[in-house]
Order: structure tokens, then sequence, then C-alpha cells
């Protein structure tokens, strides 16, 4: 009886096993598949999908370290004149209010600092027909303003409010860093690298749309790279196809990288495409990074493709070649005139002031001595003067502060390739038969017009930096204890300028 009842049920066992079997084959066909769609989603720097997080990282992502961005209100107060009924002219105030997301990123000495757009942080000195301000005529005088962290658009209640102070600002970047004496939850992720975004890449936005909620928006990256001029600005970008509305300015955007696994920062969203809510620009990571660091504007580098980078040895050789040729060694730096001298080996950068040419005086030499052999760079800086009330001063690379070595390298790469760029244009003017000529022309054309921003941002710290060197203290010569001041620390004097050249071959 018993083998009989067991006979009955063998094919029950059977299709239980086998449809057990099958589970499993299936269980593991399907997570092969997901596994091999990750991987592939995974073939760059950052992934094309959010499925590629490691669980760890979604715990964090989803858990309370991820509430590291902010809605802050930005709120200023113009004073407008206007004449009144009996002809008498009166003030009134009139107040502006705007909101955009922060990110805190740093803990340091008791503070607590934040990223977001220098549009949200900063407001305009004065209203015009450029810098305009929804609800305040033009003509108005801001007498002050306010930045606080709030929870959102109806938060009222100041003595509940966060208050920021504005640390630095770059209106090139539009960045702005700010700070709080309250210790906040920062970004729990490392900083990516956002040259290494490519097309169809997914990323992560987290922000506070209109000011109403914090919200968590995703899309793909539909141009990696894009030269932003506008408004002011210069930086680069890449666009995104995520949805986003005003409030969200100033929002980390993150993506998953395919080596960790983990979220990492590839920028800050910064502006939209009107009428087009889902094409959005980020600025890009990679130029803010010296920004966060420091907590101050940095200077950048003039480069053919926006990125940082100097000319070679065989460029050098170019610029000698068109100034030995009789090329009018006079060049535009950021609106300010610069003379380049050849001077034995080296190349002497002599810039003018803003003056010239009433005031033929130059207020700054740059010393560019040959870099030393196979090393392929297109030199080294050597001396600095600077002129001041009572002559020359001279200041050697070891007395200057980093800060001031730092400027005078981007100073310096920037030079270079205004002069190379400016050399190459004036060959096509002089060979207008040629169409690669003609074509190279209209390049340079764009490309010197591209670097204005920049070069101007360069010139006017250079003449600032000039200036507070020039009243500074006696640097000496290291190791002699030698004034500045005296006759050997001038410069060489400036050669006459030709009466007239030709561009270099």
């Amino acid at each position: 009886m018993k083998f009989h009842a067991l006979q009955r049920w063998l094919p029950l066992f059977a299709s239980l096993i086998a449809i057990t079997v099958a589970f499993i084959a299936f269980d593991v066909l399907t997570r092969s598949r997901l596994s091999a769609t990750t991987i592939m989603a995974c073939d760059g720097e950052y992934s094309d999908s959010l499925q590629a997080q490691s669980p760890r990282n979604r715990e964090v992502d989803q858990g309370p370290r991820s509430q590291f961005s902010y809605l802050v209100r930005s709120s200023a107060k113009y004073e407008c004149p206007f004449f009144g009924p009996d002809g008498k002219l009166r003030r009134r105030r009139v107040q502006a209010s705007e909101l955009g997301s922060a990110f805190a990123y740093e803990q340091a000495g008791g503070e607590t600092y934040l990223l977001t757009n220098e549009h949200v942080a900063v407001w305009p000195e004065v209203t015009d027909t450029v810098h305009r301000i929804d609800g305040v005529p033009e003509g108005c005088k801001r007498v002050e303003d306010k930045l606080r962290i709030v929870r959102d658009e109806r938060d009222d209640f100041e003595p509940g409010q966060i208050v920021l102070t504005r640390v630095a600002v770059d209106p090139l970047l539009d960045a702005a860093i700010l700070k709080t004496s309250q210790k906040l939850t920062t970004i729990p992720f490392r900083i990516g690298k956002s040259a290494g975004l490519r097309q169809g890449n997914v990323v992560e936005v987290r922000g506070f749309p209109l000011g109403v909620m914090q919200a968590v928006s995703s899309g793909k990256v539909v141009n990696p790279y894009d030269r932003d001029q506008e408004q002011g600005w210069d930086h680069v970008d890449f666009v995104i196809d995520a949805l986003l509305s005003e409030g969200n300015s100033g929002s980390p955007v993150l993506a998953v990288s395919c080596k960790s696994r983990q979220m990492e920062l590839v920028g800050i969203y910064h502006a939209g495409y009107k009428g087009h809510g889902a094409l959005n620009v980020v600025v890009g990571i990679d130029q803010l990074v010296d920004f966060m660091h420091k907590k101050k504007r940095v200077p950048r580098s003039l480069s053919p493709d926006g990125a940082p980078g100097a000319p070679g040895v065989a460029d050098r050789a170019r610029v000698k070649d068109a100034l030995a040729s009789g090329t009018l060694p006079l060049f535009d730096f950021g609106g300010l005139f610069m003379h380049a001298e050849l001077a034995d080996d080296a190349l002497l950068y002599q810039v003018y002031s803003r003056q010239f040419p009433l005031d033929d005086r130059r207020v700054v030499v740059i010393e560019d001595k040959p870099e030393e052999k196979g090393t392929g760079a297109f030199g080294t800086l050597g001396r600095l003067w600077v002129l001041s009330s009572t002559g020359w001063r001279e200041w050697p690379q070891a007395t200057l502060g980093a800060d001031e070595r730092d400027l005078l390298v981007h100073v310096a790469d920037s030079l270079r390739l205004q002069i190379l760029h400016t050399v190459d244009y004036r060959r096509a003017l002089a060979n207008p038969s040629s169409a690669e000529e003609r074509r190279r022309g209209r390049d340079l054309s764009r490309a010197l017009a591209r670097d204005v921003p920049i070069a101007r941002d360069l010139a006017s710290n250079l003449l600032e930096t000039a200036e507070r060197l020039s009243v500074g203290h006696d640097p000496g010569t290291p190791g002699t204890g030698a004034s500045s001041t005296s006759a050997s620390d001038s410069p060489p004097p400036a050669v006459a300028l030709p009466s007239k050249g030709t561009p270099g071959p």
C-alpha cells in the first residue's frame, strides 16, 4: 500500500523538481543577462545606466547621507530714485528674491562650505539694461542682500533659517562658494572627471525645482562639450536632457563611475535653453576643483580647446622666426598692448598700461627663458620686473608667493598662445588667394574672439598684481641681499618698433 501511494506521488515530485530547476535556470540566465547589460553600459569612464551602482552606493544614495543639497533664498533690497508729484526727487526701496540650490562639499575650521551658481548668490550692484531684475526698475542701487538656507518657498520664519556668507565668486564659471557656521551634511561622493563623460552617459541631479521640494532628476548626456560664453560666462559645459526648472540652479550633477560603481560629482547645473525644458547645461567639474579647494578665483590659461595646456618648443621657434623676420611685435592681450622682443635666447613680454599709447611706459616685463633640452616645453619663466614710483623693481621667481607664480604661469601660457594665433592670423591675411589660409583665418578669428573674456580677466589680474608688487617689500636677490631698485635690476630697454613688417613664415 505504501509503495503504491509513493508511486502516485512520484509524478508530482518530478513536476516540482522540474519547475524548481527551470526557475533556477531562468534566474541564472536573467542575472547573467542583467550583468552583461550592466557591463555593456560601462565600457567607458561612466555608465549609461544607474543599474551599474554597487549595493553600497545605492544604500548611501537612498539614505540620510544623500540629503546634502539645500534650498537657498537669495534676497536683496534696492534703492530706486523717482520724482514725486511735487517734482522733488525721492527714493523708495524695492525688494527682490530668488531661489536656487546649493550643496555642501567640505567642513573645515568649524565652517561648512557650499557650492552654488554665481547668479544665485550675487545681485547686480546697479540695475540697467544689461542687469535686469523682475520688479525692480532700471537705475536702482543695491543697498542690502541676504543669503539663507530655507525649507521651501513658503518658509518665512527667519530664526529657523541658516545664515550663509559669500566666500568667493567666479563670474566666468558662474560659480560661488558660500559658508555657514552650522554643521551640514556634506556630499558623500568623490569628485569625478567631467572630461570622461561621453554621449549617452546617465546623470542624476539633486536640487529644488521651483523651490517647492527636494527632488532627484535623471537624464542622459546629449553633448559632452559645449563652450558657454553667454551672459559674460566663459567655461565648458556639457548638455543633459534631464527635466529641470528654476530653483535647480546650483544643483550637483552626479554620474556612475564604471571603475568604482560609485556616484561621482561631475558638474553643477547652471542654465537651460529657453523653451526647451529637456535641454540643460552643466558646468564641468574639472574647471571647478581648484576654485572649490582654494576658495578663491583661480586664473586660467588660454588654450585651443578650452582645456589646460601650453605651446611647445616648436612653437617657440615659430615665434622667434616671426619676430626675427620683422613682423610687427605688438600684440593684444585682454585690452592691453604687449610688445614681444628677442633678447639673446630669451623672449621678453613687455606689457603697457591701459593708457598706451598716450603713456608709453612699460608697467610689467616678463622674461621667458628657453626650457632645458629634451623637455619639449615652450620655455620657463625667468625674471619679473614691475614699474614703481621710484623705478623698476625686479622680482625673481623665488621671491614670489605661490599665487603670484601661479598667475604668471597662466599669463605666460596665454601670451604665448596669443602671439601664435596673431602671427598665424597675419599670415592668413597676407595670403588671401589661398583657400586654406582663408579658412585658417576664419578659424583663428573665432579663436581670438572666443578667448577675449579669459584674456581680459588675466590682464586685470596681472595689472593688480603688478600694482601690489610695485609697493611691496624689497625682495632683493636671494643669498646676496641686493636691492631690487638698483640700476642693474632694470629690464633691458625696449627696442624701437619697426616702421613696417610682414608676418613670419
